[in-house]
């Protein structure tokens, strides 16, 4: 599965989007041909390491050449399901992998 979690930070470009919420689903819930078409934005993912003497160092990268679906505007549906707060921009895509996909959930701080 997408090594990918809370705390993370889903990178497009030059855009840092730090992860809100995962959700995993398993490959019977997709199909994986249409998904490839879809999936057409690369992407990479970033990680805080462990806390070392009481500090956390910068994050890392840590899962590179994901292709994911473009980012887009969540639901009010969504915020609901995953009883989501923020005071900024949510956004939602999806990533997959041979296991299955995960729909992820980022903040967009560019547009505070």
């Amino acid at each position: 599965m997408v090594d990918i979690r809370e705390g993370d930070t889903l990178v497009v470009g030059s855009e840092n989007y730090p992860v809100k919420a995962v959700e995993i689903w398993t490959r019977s819930n997709f199909n994986t041909s249409s998904f490839a078409k879809l999936a057409n934005v690369s992407a990479s993912t970033k990680r805080n390491p462990a806390i070392t003497g009481n500090k956390r160092g910068t994050q890392t990268t840590s899962v590179t050449g994901l292709k994911i679906t473009p980012l887009d505007p969540v639901t009010q549906d969504v915020v609901e399901r995953l009883a989501l707060e923020s005071p900024v921009r949510l956004l939602e895509t999806f990533i997959a992998d041979s296991a299955g996909f995960v729909h992820v959930i980022v903040e967009d701080l560019q547009h505070l």
